[in-house]
Order: structure tokens, then C-alpha cells, then sequence
């Protein structure tokens, strides 16, 4: 069982911050006191009621209170003690208010999210909840971190950016959640489609199958400019994102109960994006993880039942085209002027600080972006009132599968396939969250096009941007397709089902099905050997760096030998005995992992990149993995004579040899590193995390990217937490540590049991350090 005992920060990196300068440690010094001072506050007022926090060994808070406000407000105040800079920094973009710290660099992503608007999204879904279960939850949870902010130090990231937070409010919160969901399912494939067929053809669209009997036509293409999808690229949703999760019955486990792993991918970032702790109201349990920010577990276990999530990845999202008269737009017979208001933005510079006005406009069918000369209108789930939030609530206190699936109606977006598994031995899979239905002349059509607003097409039925929805024109909740207690069910952001009634995406919306064959294969092997599925076999496949694309892809390689150069032929030699593993100490697979990168741009490079289009317009892997060798997509239009894909396999090998030399380059770890940087990193390294070779990559169920397009840099991506729950061992792990505080030692505690493929145990045992919420007496 690789379950690792704590580890400690060495304390040679606090030595070597003693030995600055004073004035360099100035920067370091809180508004008020000294970094010096570990003050602690051992009792803290809680206006709702007595509370207890227990730090462990891992820095995971165990809050217990017998009041839900009590327990709320310890939570809001633990969660800034621990991560009070991040939440801020999310709250900053979502608002549009980065540029006013960080400087006019930040001001197009504070224009890009002043003009999607989703703070009045946010605030509509506050209204919404307010009078629920939930509301008075978030309140107090607000208090908590707001006690915090009146009578702690800050965290040493406010000295350095030179500002300090307001108070947190409920619309904050929810604000955090249209973030993830933006960050998940805010998809501009339309457009690129759209621009893929003025640039290219429709003859390319065969790179981008459909999986329905008919589709719209593609209109008014010249709506979409270039310019404008190289604006809106570093605010779009990472096709890079995914998730593993599956859920095994009780019938083929060791101990007869059911067995449940998550794993989501997401930014691998400093601190991470997950937060875990242990909540304990009334004597009932519930642990996991959840976004800084939010008060609720989002994925986790309670003395019940377990859930897991990863993305649908489903198109949610439609953009809109209009006749325009001067300022007004044409809409069913009408001339309309969109509802217009001008936001002012403080701007940090570097003499002064400036303020620029933001034209925020929306039409009937949502947010209106217009730049360099190109108009769209943008609908998407989220800019409405939504109650997720009430929905993860429900999950926390549910004690059946009733009760969760009760809450599963109250999941809006994003689309979510959602696992569970219960003590009572139920285990259920369903893909929670609201799917558009668009029709043009009363016939149901997909949404990878770009809409006639003007004509009312494909518009949502009983959407209603920045307000309240009844969801009319949506699928049914009960026409999702799910399964109650199958044998065993496995995700991976691939396609839900075939041949589905409705609409749910096109290829580009879901990911290559090379995770969830590959999980598939594990457990149906298992399965019929008779095989029981355990703990240590779900690790065993949590961990796996089986490349699916490598077993495909490597016949392809071994086949073009003849083509090839010595030198090429040497190295693809090595190929021949791989076992198609992406380990870190391994030779192969660092020359199949630089070769695919070639293989696929020297395929579709020639083509994309001389009509202006760069990779992010490339098919799915799936799709060239299934061209025919002769097919015209290996042809190199730049080229004379007519070429194969042997001819492509061997190009790219020469120039994977010429990497590899030039870079130096001995094995895959040389090439796949972590590499998890602070947001501060172009500044200040030392807040990074250690940088060490990985397993793993895209398409490997222990999954790692390396280099994630964000903004004008590269982030890295991969297993975001890891949880394996059976109801009698649960363990999980994240890459990182659970405190946001550099001086902490549970700054990066967890990273290197990450990177070696260990856990920690996952309970509900009460332990460690306390800190004690009393009510003024």
C-alpha cells in the first residue's frame, strides 16, 4: 500500500530568507506586526455558536460544531488563514479588477470578463439562493473569512502586490463557481468552426465528424475574424482539461462493498486548486476537497455515501449574429438597441494609475463581444441564475441515493458526470446539468454553428440571461442518460453515449477516447479473470502510464523504417520492444512523445498555419490516428510530389532525433518535468514548487500535461487530487500542500507523494493542532 507517513519544509529555506538584506525582507513584513511574530489566536469569537478546528498532520482542518452557522464561519475563517491570497486573486479576474494590482497587462482580461459580466450572473444566483438552506450557510461562512481579514496578519502576497482584500461576500462565492464552469465549458469551438470553413473549406469539416443525421449550415462565416478568436483565446475554456473517474458494484470488489475513484484534471498551481477538510456538524462526517472559497465539500465522502466528478464537456455554449442598423440590431421583426452600460476600470500603470471605460452590452440572447470589427453575441448556462451550490449542499447531507439524486436536479452547470457509490452497496453514474435544445423552423439542430439572432435561431427556450430561468427548452432531467447500479461505469470526458436523441456536442467538444478505453480495459480484464478489485488494483490503475495512443501509433512508426534516415531507424528501433509506458526513466517513451508532437504538426501544419490558423484549429488525435495512410491530409501542399503518411512518420522522426540532441535529452523525465509555478513566479521563483521529473502524460490515466497554452505563457495540467474511497481504506492525495503559506510545512508537503504515486489516509479522525471558536459569552 503506498500510504506515506508527513514530511517536513526543510528549514535551510527560511535560513537562506534570514540572510537577505533587511530592506528585501521588508517586502515580507504584514501591513501591521512582524512575519517574525507567530501570534496565535487561540480563541476566536463566533457570533453563531461554539466550534472547534483541528489541524493534522497534513494541515487538513477537522472542523466540529453542533451548529451549521458555527461550523460555517470556522470554515470561512480557516480557509483565509490557509488560502486568503488565492481567493482573492480568483475573485480579482472574475471581476474584472486584476489590472488595477497587477498592471495594464491584465487590463484585456478585465475587459474580456468586465464585458461577459459575471458578476451579475453571480449576483442573480445569490438571489436566487439567498432564501434557501443554503443562504444564511454562506453568510456566515462570509463572517468567518472576514474575521480573519479584520484581526490577522495577511498573507505576504497583498505586502508584495502592494494592496489589500475587501470583505468577502456571498456573491464572491458564487462568482468562484462561474469560474470553474467558464473554465470547463466557456468553449469558442463554434467560432473556430466557423472560421475553419471560410479559411479552409467545408471539405475540412471531415476532420471534425458529427454524430448527428443533419446539421445547420454554417452562416455569415465573416462575422468571425481572426483577430477576434486571438483575442478571446487566453479567456477560453483548456481542451486540455479532463478527469478519470468509475465507480465498481460491490460484486466485484474484495470486501463487497462498492468502490469509487476520482481523479479530475485540472491547473497544477501553487498553492492547488483544491482544498481539502473535514466537516463535522451534529456528529455527522463529510470530507474532500472544494475551491478555495466555497464552504462546501465539492467532491468527497460522508458517512454514507462517496462522489466523484469529471467534465461532460458538453456544448452549452451559442453565439449569435445580427443585422445591424447603426446601434440597434434586428430581432423578430424588431429593431433593438442592446442594454449598454459603461463600467470604469481602475488601471495601475507605470506612473499612475489611469481609469478606462468598459462598454458592457447584451442582447436578448446574452453578452455582446465586439472587437476588431466583429460582433457576437455569447449565451451560455452560466450567465444565469444557477444553484449548483445548492446542489453540492445537498450531496454534503444526503444519506441515500434519493436524497443525492434530489440534489443532482439542482445541478446546473457545468455539466457534470457525476459517480456515487453508498454504504448500502447502490452505485449510480449521471451525467447532472442543464443541455440546450436549439431548433430552426421547429427542427431540432446542433450548436456547433453560429446562430441568425437576428431570425431567432436556435435560441434556448426559457433562458433568460442575467435573470432567472425556467429551463423550459432544455433536455428533461429525466432524459439524461444514466445508469442505476450497473456493474461498473467509467469516464473520461469522453462522448456519453451514441446515437442520442438530442444534441450534446461534436467531437471537439469531448476529449479523445484513449483514458476511458484504457480504464475500460483494466477493469473489464479484471473483471472476467475473476479478479476481485481492491484498493491496491484501483491504485494500480490510478497510477497507470499505459499509452493507448503508443500502441496505435508506434505500427505506424515501426512500418516507415524504410523511409528513414540511419539515424532515424536507430532511434525508432527503440520503439520495438517498448511496453508503451510513459515512464519518467524511460528511453522510448521520450522519443514517441517528441515524435507524436512532429507527427501531428508536420500532418496538419501545412495546411492550418499557411491560412493563418495555428494548432489550436487541429482534429482530435483519434481522428489522424484513423486516417487511411494514403489519405490527402498527409499530403504537403508545399511540396511538389505527393506524400503518404509513411513518408510524414519518417519527417517526423528526423526531426524528433534533432530535438532530443539538441535539447539533450537522454530520457522522458528530461522532457516531462514539473514544473508547478506561483503566480508571483516571474518575480519571486522561491514561492514555486520543487521542479522533478513525472510519469504520465495527455492521454495517460495517470495524467500529466506539460505545457498548457494560458495567456501568453505555458501552464501545466494534470491529476488535481486523487481519491480512491471503499468504504472501509479511503485514501486520496494532492499535488501540493493544503496551506497557502510559504512558511507553512504543509506548503508542498504532499507534492513528491503526488509525483511517486502516494496517498494519505482519508477519514474522519479528529486530530491535531486546535484552534477554538466560542461565542462571547
Amino acid at each position: 500500500m503506498r500510504v506515506k507517513k508527513p514530511g517536513f519544509v526543510p528549514l535551510i529555506l527560511l535560513i537562506v530568507l534570514l540572510c537577505f538584506s533587511h530592506g528585501y525582507m521588508d517586502l515580507f513584513a504584514p501591513f501591521s506586526g512582524n512575519l517574525w511574530k507567530f501570534s496565535h489566536r487561540e480563541v476566536i469569537t463566533n457570533p453563531y455558536g461554539d466550534a472547534e478546528a483541528y489541524y493534522d498532520e497534513y494541515g487538513v482542518p477537522h472542523i466540529v460544531a453542533d451548529d451549521e452557522k458555527a461550523l460555517a464561519f470556522a470554515v470561512g475563517y480557516v480557509q483565509a488563514k490557509d488560502r486568503l491570497f488565492q481567493m482573492d486573486l480568483h475573485r480579482r479576474l472574475m471581476r474584472g479588477q486584476l489590472s488595477e494590482v497587477f498592471g495594464e497587462e491584465f487590463f484585456e482580461s478585465d475587459e474580456f470578463h468586465v464585458k461577459m459580466d459575471f458578476i451579475t450572473a453571480a449576483e442573480s444566483s445569490w438571489k436566487l439562493i439567498k432564501n434557501t438552506e443554503l443562504g444564511e450557510v454562506l453568510e456566515a461562512y462570509c463572517d468567518g473569512v472576514n474575521y480573519y481579514l479584520k484581526h490577522n496578519q495577511l498573507p505576504v502576497e497583498f505586502k508584495l502586490a502592494g494592496y489589500k482584500p475587501v470583505n468577502w461576500t456571498p456573491v464572491d462565492t458564487l462568482i468562484i463557481s462561474k469560474e470553474i464552469a467558464w473554465g470547463l465549458t466557456g468553449n469558442f469551438w463554434d467560432l473556430k468552426r466557423a472560421l475553419i470553413v471560410e479559411k479552409l473549406g467545408k471539405d475540412f469539416l471531415e476532420l471534425y465528424p458529427q454524430y448527428m443525421n443533419h446539421t445547420s449550415p454554417i452562416v455569415r462565416v465573416g462575422e468571425v475574424s481572426k483577430s477576434l478568436l486571438d483575442w478571446l483565446k487566453p479567456f477560453e475554456a483548456k481542451s486540455e482539461f479532463g478527469s478519470n473517474n468509475w465507480v465498481v458494484s460491490g460484486n466485484y470488489t474484495l470486501n463487497g462493498k462498492p468502490i469509487l475513484a476520482n481523479d479530475p484534471h485540472l491547473l497544477l498551481t501553487v498553492p492547488p486548486v483544491w482544498y481539502e477538510m473535514h466537516l463535522k456538524l451534529n456528529g455527522e462526517n463529510v470530507r474532500g476537497v472544494t475551491f478555495p472559497g466555497v464552504p462546501l465539500v465539492i467532491i468527497g465522502m460522508n458517512d454514507y455515501l462517496a462522489w466523484g466528478f469529471t467534465n461532460v464537456g458538453a456544448d452549452v455554449i451559442d453565439f449569435y449574429y445580427y443585422i445591424w442598423n447603426g446601434s440597434k440590431y434586428y430581432y423578430k421583426g424588431e429593431w433593438l438597441e442592446p442594454v449598454r452600460e459603461i463600467r470604469i476600470l481602475r488601471v495601475k500603470t507605470d506612473r499612475r494609475f489611469e481609469e478606462r471605460e468598459v462598454t458592457v452590452e447584451k442582447t436578448v440572447h446574452g453578452a455582446l463581444i465586439e472587437k476588431y470589427g466583429s460582433r457576437v453575441a455569447v449565451a451560455w448556462t452560466g450567465l444565469t441564475a444557477t444553484t449548483e451550490a445548492l446542489a453540492i449542499y445537498r450531496y454534503n447531507h444526503a444519506k441515500n441515493l434519493d436524497e443525492f439524486m434530489e440534489g443532482l436536479r439542482y445541478f446546473d452547470v457545468p455539466a457534470q458526470n457525476v459517480v456515487y457509490a453508498d454504504i448500502e452497496g447502490n452505485i449510480m453514474y449521471y451525467p447532472a446539468g442543464k443541455y440546450p435544445v436549439r431548433l430552426i423552423d421547429g427542427e431540432e439542430v446542433p450548436g456547433n454553428t453560429i446562430f441568425n439572432g437576428s431570425a431567432g435561431e436556435g435560441e434556448w427556450k426559457g433562458f433568460k440571461p442575467y435573470g432567472f430561468s425556467n429551463w423550459e427548452g432544455f433536455i428533461n432531467f429525466e432524459e439524461i442518460p444514466h445508469l442505476i447500479n450497473p456493474n461498473y461505469i467509467a469516464t473520461a470526458n469522453q462522448r456519453i453515449v451514441y446515437n442520442y436523441q438530442h444534441y450534446l456536442g461534436d467531437s471537439m467538444y469531448f476529449a479523445d477516447p484513449y483514458r476511458g478505453m484504457r480504464i475500460y480495459e483494466m477493469l473489464d480484464s479484471a473483471v472476467k479473470s475473476g479478479k476481485k478489485i481492491d484498493v491496491e488494483y484501483t491504485i494500480e490503475m490510478q497510477l497507470d502510464t499505459y499509452s493507448k495512443p503508443a500502441e496505435f501509433f508506434v505500427p505506424y512508426i515501426l512500418e516507415s523504417l524504410d523511409k528513414m534516415d540511419s539515424k532515424s531507424r536507430d532511434y525508432a528501433s527503440l520503439l520495438k520492444n517498448w511496453d508503451f509506458r510513459m515512464d519518467k526513466d524511460s528511453v522510448a517513451a521520450l522519443i514517441f512523445a517528441v515524435w507524436l508532437e512532429k507527427f501531428v504538426n508536420e500532418t496538419f501544419g501545412d495546411e492550418f498555419y499557411s491560412s493563418g490558423l495555428d494548432s489550436d484549429f487541429y482534429p482530435r488525435l483519434f481522428v489522424l490516428q484513423n486516417l487511411p495512410p494514403d489519405s490527402r491530409w498527409f499530403d504537403d501542399v508545399t511540396t511538389p510530389q505527393k506524400e503518404v503518411r509513411s513518408d510524414i512518420v519518417a519527417r517526423a522522426m528526423k526531426l524528433t532525433v534533432e530535438e532530443i540532441q539538441k535539447m539533450g535529452y537522454t530520457v522522458y523525465g528530461d522532457y516531462n518535468r514539473l514544473e508547478i509555478r506561483h503566480p508571483f513566479s516571474r518575480v519571486v521563483k522561491f514561492f514555486d514548487y520543487p521542479s522533478m521529473p513525472v510519469n504520465g502524460s495527455a492521454y495517460t490515466v495517470f495524467n500529466f500535461r506539460k505545457g498548457v497554452q494560458w495567456g501568453e505563457g505555458k501552464l501545466q495540467a494534470g491529476s488535481s487530487w486523487r481519491m480512491i474511497v471503499n468504504f472501509d481504506e479511503n485514501l486520496c492525495v494532492i499535488p501540493g500542500g493544503n496551506s497557502g503559506d510559504y512558511f507553512s510545512k504543509h506548503y508542498s508537503d504532499q507534492l513528491k507523494m503526488w509525483a511517486n504515486g502516494n496517498y494519505k489516509p482519508f477519514d474522519f479522525k479528529i486530530r491535531g493542532e486546535k484552534i477554538v471558536f466560542r461565542v462571547k459569552r
